[in-house]
């Protein structure tokens, strides 16, 4: 591969961080480094990464939700680099997505070299669609709660629908971030059971639908497994744009 591989790292040791960037760096591996998960999701939508080295030891979530996550929502090689050693934990960070699974104190030599071996077999497999942006990444969304509506940039507004304008107003308090399954079912059904649950499918189904149908753009409402939904993306009130 001629081209630098596009990687980022979510490790919460700023001293561990630093030292696996700082090595990367010199030989030519420019390294993305976040310390969080909610660092994580907010960073994906605007870059095309092509590998994610994750801890899974990380203050907010664990990093075997970042690995299915990543591989639910974005093509990219997933990489585990942990102090998690037990065979449980490396069987589940397969199931989750990992395509390699390393355990801390790791040789920067070593880890280099499986993202080099990671991202040129994703790069075999696909040597057409190679990237990991999804469609809608490079403006922000906007919501308009007087008018009911969504944008996308400059481009024309969609109409919403009471639910959708709650759902999109609750994901966008904390974009990049994961909301609870049963909050938004408690502030949209007023009560968290199947029924409301399979509602909630239903209207996250048709909003992504809507949106792809008038737009021709994938809406980055991501779904975050065992724990809700997040927005992907730049998002805001429109009021506050013209503020």
């Amino acid at each position: 591969m001629n081209e630098a591989v596009r990687v980022i790292l979510v490790e919460d040791d700023p001293d561990l961080r630093e030292s696996i960037v700082e090595w990367m760096a010199i030989n030519h591996t420019p390294v993305t480094a976040v310390g969080s998960a909610a660092e994580f999701y907010q960073a994906l939508p605007q870059n095309a990464f092509q590998i994610a080295v994750l801890d899974l030891n990380l203050p907010d979530q664990e990093g075997f939700v970042l690995a299915e996550y990543a591989r639910n929502n974005f093509k990219m090689g997933i990489v585990i680099l942990t102090a998690r050693s037990g065979i449980d934990d490396k069987l589940k960070g397969y199931q989750s997505g990992a395509d390699a699974y390393l355990v801390k104190p790791v040789d920067c030599r070593e880890l280099a070299a499986v993202i080099r071996s990671v991202a040129a077999r994703l790069q075999a497999a696909a040597p057409v669609e190679n990237s990991a942006l999804p469609a809608a990444a490079s403006d922000s969304w906007a919501i308009s709660l007087t008018q009911w509506e969504l944008r996308y940039g400059q481009g024309p507004a969609i109409a919403l629908s009471q639910k959708e304008l709650h759902l999109l107003e609750l994901l966008a308090a904390q974009p990049g971030s994961a909301v609870q399954k049963r909050t938004i079912l408690t502030r949209l059904y007023q009560r968290d059971d199947y029924h409301s649950s399979r509602s909630l499918d239903t209207l996250i189904r048709r909003l992504r639908a809507k949106v792809l149908s008038q737009l021709e753009l994938e809406i980055p409402l991501r779904t975050v497994h065992a724990v809700g939904y997040c927005f992907a993306g730049d998002i805001r009130h429109e009021e506050d744009q013209s503020a």
